[in-house]
This record gives C-alpha cells, structure tokens and sequence, in this order.
C-alpha cells in the first residue's frame, strides 16, 4: 500500500505469518533461532534498501501485526528516514495493539469488510492515521462509490482500492474514471489510492529507460525510481514489482547475500533484460491499445515467458 504523496519507492515484506510462529512442530530453540535469524536479515535489508532510493517501509500480510520483527523493522525504517505502513484487519487490533503501533505505524491499513464501522472507533482512539483498503474484484465494483464515502464518513485518510486480477482491461478503464470522479469529490478531505500502474502514470516513459539503466550503471540514479515495490518474501527471496516475480529476473535471497550485494548484481547482469521487458511491454500496450491494462501484471506475464534465464544472485 502507498502514501498519497510524490515519489513514493516502496520496500514491502512480508514476514513469516503468526500462524506459522506459532504452529510450527519445532522445537522452541530452532523456532527462536529461525527468528533471531530473521530480523537482523531484515534490518539490514531495510538499511540497504534506504542506501538503493527506497522510502517507504510497507509490512504486509494479516498477521504481521503479531511478528516479533514488526516494532524494530519500524524503527529502523524511521532511522533511514523511511515512512511504514501495515495493513490488517479491525477483528485483530485491541486498545493494547493500537497503542503498540502508535510509534512504529504512519498509516494503519485495515480492510474494508461487513462490520467495519463497529471496530474503527478504537482506531480513530488511537490516533494513528487509517485508511480503509478496499479489494476491488468484477463483483463488487459497483461498491467502490460507497466504500469512498464510507472512509470519508469514518475520518480515514485514504481510500487505498487494490484490483484483483479478475478486472478486463475494459474493467480498469471503468474504474480509472470512477477513481477521477471520487477524487474530485472528495478533494482535500479523502485521498484516494489505485494501486495499479497503467499506460498513464507510469514512473517513466520509454525514452527515459536509457537515461535510468545507464545511470544506474554509473551510479548516478537509484533502483527505486522504477523498481517499486521491490519485495521481500516469507523465505527471503528478493523480486521487483510483486510476490512470486518471475524467477529469471529475482535480486536473490537474504538467506545467502546482502541486498546492497544483490542489488549490484543485479545491475550488473539482470538490469538489462528487465529493461528489455518493460520497453516490449509499453510497445504492446501502445500498439494494443491496452492504456489502462495492469504494467505489473503486462510486465509479470513477459517475464515469466523467459524461461532458463537467471544469474548467480538469483539461484
């Protein structure tokens, strides 16, 4: 999830689930240690990630509220100057909760669901920041007009509506204009967040792909300007734009290198494919017309055509 405000270049994680912490049939000294491992492989993956242009920590999953990495992940995050967010869901959070994140937490994600009202109240309590995530599906696209008064309604900050892969292109046009029209209705009291890149608000056109691949080989540009979110999953591996990123074009894994390290190799042998990518992307969406189909998933879908490929940082 992003912040309404200008050059926002996300790191997100996702950290091992609660559910797993606590299901797990190992015995208590090699769960701790699988956690002591893990957050200082993060912390210094946020630090890194500071070093690369990123700004902006985003922890995801439902049950990192109750990661034991959360508070400290934050911290660091603030150090290196970063904004955090989380998002969860009203059913999880108590007065004890809230207070906890009131340090660690910018904007508090909480998903938009029957029954909201009633849990929000102690959100607002809390003080920190809210906004309402609402998962935009075909089915339920006819809602997205009132689920914007709704979080006008209940004070939150943003209304930050994810598509679900099930939306035509036809679709995302549709909502492009319904997410103008929510935005000019409630300007200066709701920001209101698609999170979805499509052909108009790309961080870059074609031309400007040279200009960013060469300067980051001289290391004149950052990583983050184009390369947002870069994504840490459960098992640490590290890809551009989403989870589960296609394999040939993935940073690495925390497990084994340093993501200042990934990221040089990175450069180094997968920059120039993953630019390839993107300029066949935009040449199929301006020559298809597809102005409003999904760049990530576009990107995602070219990527994982590329079978076989990979480099060392990667494997």
């Amino acid at each position: 999830m992003n912040l309404a405000i200008p050059d926002v270049r996300t790191l997100e994680v996702h950290p091992a689930t609660f559910s797993y912490l606590t299901t797990s049939c190992r015995r208590s000294s090699e769960l701790a240690e699988r956690i002591d491992l893990g957050v200082p492989l993060l912390l210094d993956a946020v630090r890194d990630a500071a070093r690369l242009g990123f700004n902006f920590l985003s922890v995801a999953g439902d049950h990192a509220l109750f990661h034991p990495g959360l508070a400290p992940l934050c911290r660091e995050a603030h150090q290196q100057r970063m904004l955090t967010t989380l998002t969860t869901r009203t059913g999880l959070l108590n007065a004890r909760r809230l207070k906890a994140l009131v340090r660690s937490i910018d904007l508090l994600g909480i998903r938009y669901e029957a029954a909201l009202a009633r849990g929000l109240e102690l959100v607002r309590h809390s003080g920190i920041p809210f906004a309402v995530v609402f998962r935009l599906t075909r089915d339920n696209l006819g809602e997205l007009e009132a689920a914007a008064g709704f979080a006008a309604a209940q004070g939150a900050a943003m209304l930050d509506i994810e598509p679900a892969g099930d939306l035509s292109d036809h679709d995302l046009a549709t909502v492009w204009m319904i997410v103008e029209c929510l935005r000019d209705l409630h300007r200066g009291n709701l920001a209101v967040q698609l999170e979805m890149l499509n052909r108009y608000t790309l961080p870059m056109e074609e031309k400007d792909l040279d200009d960013w691949q060469s300067g980051l080989e001289t290391g004149a540009r950052m990583v983050g300007e184009v390369v947002t979110p870069l994504v840490i999953d459960e098992a640490g591996t590290v890809a551009p734009l989403r989870k589960g990123f296609a394999e040939s074009l993935a940073w690495g894994n925390l497990h084994r290198t340093s993501m200042q390290e990934m990221a040089g190799e990175w450069i180094a042998v997968g920059l120039s494919r993953f630019c390839d990518i993107y300029r066949r992307v935009l040449a199929e969406a301006q020559r298809e017309g597809r102005a409003f189909g999904d760049l990530h998933q576009m990107l995602a879908m070219e990527a994982s055509r590329e079978k076989g490929i990979g480099f060392s940082g990667a494997r």
